[in-house]
């Protein structure tokens, strides 16, 4: 609570997961991924390529112009809060060593290396915590603007190599604002699934005439399956990849995620109306497919800069999800 209580920045980027099925005539967001969106070079870019390769038009053709803005804004906005000038502070990207994370690291990097400005980017264990310092390990260069792509629920826990606890050293840091975490605290509020709860148990006692229009496009939440009904999607707060979700239709269990890991099954679930997503066919094949819309950032609103597919083999979206390119 005091790291986000500290950070009055808005996220610097989310990610809306739709149910957009025509044929159903469902079209609902069910989930925002507001702190370490994935899918983000793939749609911003990797969709442009794609579409010039097959004689299509760019479906996203102002992305690439208002990722850069907000990305500056964000920048800018960082290094006033920290009373320096943006090009005396040492910028830094990090996140788990893996392709997806790291290359999404990667690619906001270079976006940053254009801005004229010379960022850090390495993995996650080259990050350090000396006091209320982080610092990159391997030329012990303090850092102040901080792009960390990773949960912040897990770094609660985390420990360094000598058995040490870090999220004291990393929160006071945070607090003291000795860094700003970029998409860190300002991310995880809107992260939890039960948001959407909140909105289904709370928006009819405080939401305006003009904010109504939310109960066309989110989908019926509770932390209660009775209150759902009989046929209902059930998901942890915090999942995430699909871990730990499952479907009942008429009080019977229709699928189950392949991942069920105990950090997921043991967490508070939540309950969502039962959606249908629509399914596509490529190659003679069908898939689930999921629409994703990304909204970043600028000047304290939210732009919207870009839309994606991902298909599944399950029914169930999960971390073995596709790329699906798009072309208009």
């Amino acid at each position: 609570m005091k790291v986000i209580a500290c950070d009055n920045q808005l996220p610097f980027v989310m990610r809306l997961d739709w149910c957009w099925n025509e044929v159903t005539d469902e079209r609902k967001i069910i989930e925002i991924n507001c702190q370490t969106p994935s899918f983000l070079f793939e749609c911003l870019e990797g969709n442009a390529y794609a579409a010039r390769y097959f004689g299509l038009s760019n479906p996203n053709p102002e992305a690439y112009s208002t990722v850069k803005a907000s990305l500056r804004y964000q920048l800018e906005a960082a290094a006033l809060l920290l009373g320096k000038s943006l090009n005396n502070c040492t910028i830094a990207f990090t996140a788990l060593n893996n392709v997806e994370d790291m290359g999404t690291m990667a690619w906001l990097a270079a976006l940053t290396r254009k801005l004229g400005l010379s960022p850090l980017l390495f993995p996650l264990e080259f990050l350090g915590v000396d006091g209320q310092d982080l610092y990159y390990t391997r030329s012990n260069t303090k850092i102040d603007i901080l792009f960390n792509w990773y949960p912040l629920e897990w770094a609660i826990y985390d420990f360094d190599s000598q058995g040490q606890g870090l999220w004291s050293s990393l929160e006071r840091a945070i607090a003291e604002r000795a860094v700003i975490a970029v998409n860190f605290a300002s991310g995880f509020t809107l992260q939890p699934k039960s948001i959407f709860s909140l909105i289904t148990d709370l928006g009819y006692d405080f939401f305006g005439d003009d904010a109504l229009c939310v109960w066309d496009y989110f989908p019926k939440t509770s932390r209660l399956a009775a209150d759902i009904g009989h046929s209902y999607f059930a998901k942890p707060i915090l999942g995430r990849q699909g871990e730990g979700g499952y479907a009942v239709y008429k009080g019977d269990v229709l699928v189950e995620s392949s991942g069920n890991a105990d950090w997921y099954t043991s967490q508070q679930y939540v309950y969502q109306q039962l959606l249908e997503l629509p399914l596509i066919e490529i190659e003679s094949r069908e898939y689930t497919a999921l629409w994703g819309a990304w909204l970043f950032n600028l000047n304290q609103e939210f732009v919207p800069a870009g839309v994606g597919v991902r298909v599944s083999d399950s029914p169930i979206t999960d971390d073995f999800s596709y790329w699906c390119p798009i072309g208009v």
